[in-house]
């Protein structure tokens, strides 16, 4: 691949990883609600999750998901739900659907599963990150994309679990669980914008 080509591949896994989004609400919130380390871990996880998408894309997923988009479609529908149970969870309780004494290894766990069933991230990968894919890429090639896609992914989310410590220690806990349901809200709005365009679709 043509160095151009590995810059321009760099800067949209920069773009896409610091645009603020659906797991960006969740790790942010992980951090302020459970503590510096389980956000961190969460961001590990995330950037573990984006690896494993962008090596499962270069190695074939966009070819099987286009054969077969009833898959794509099951993706789709299984992040929804997880977007409007976790966004119902914090509408409700005002804090994350987790265990009060979460450790490091749940949180990877958590940031782990956000990566892989957010929409946001299958559209991504099917269509950003897709067309940088070559069958006759070497496997070298192959294994590097794979690790500069999730090594921005988790320096970012890192910064991410930062800010969500930052904005713990600035704000009370009664204006965190706020925050916490007002993030709840936008995902509970994300989820059902990403259903009735999937619902578009089929019309």
């Amino acid at each position: 691949m043509a160095e151009f080509d590995w810059i321009k591949l760099t800067l949209l896994c920069l773009a896409g990883a610091a645009s603020p989004g659906l797991s960006w609400l969740l790790i942010l919130s992980m951090s302020a609600s459970r503590g510096t380390a389980v956000g961190i871990s969460g961001a590990l996880g995330h950037g573990l999750g984006i690896t494993i998408f962008a090596l499962t894309t270069v190695f074939g997923l966009t070819a099987l998901l286009l054969a077969l988009p009833e898959l794509t479609v099951a993706l789709t529908f299984l992040g929804i739900a997880l977007l409007v149970y976790f966004g119902y969870q914090l509408v409700i309780a005002g804090d994350m659907p987790l265990p009060d004494k979460l450790t490091t290894q749940s949180g990877f766990i958590a940031g782990f599963s956000i990566a892989i069933v957010n929409p946001k991230v299958l559209i991504f990968f099917l269509a950003v990150f897709g067309p940088f894919v070559d069958p006759q890429h070497t496997l070298h090639i192959k294994l590097t994309m794979g690790a500069l896609a999730g090594g921005i992914d988790a320096t970012v989310y890192v910064g991410v679990a930062l800010a969500g410590t930052a904005l713990k220690q600035q704000l009370e806990s009664g204006r965190i669980q706020l925050i916490n349901r007002l993030i709840g809200i936008l995902l509970i709005a994300s989820g059902f914008w990403i259903f009735v365009q999937e619902i578009s679709n089929f019309v």
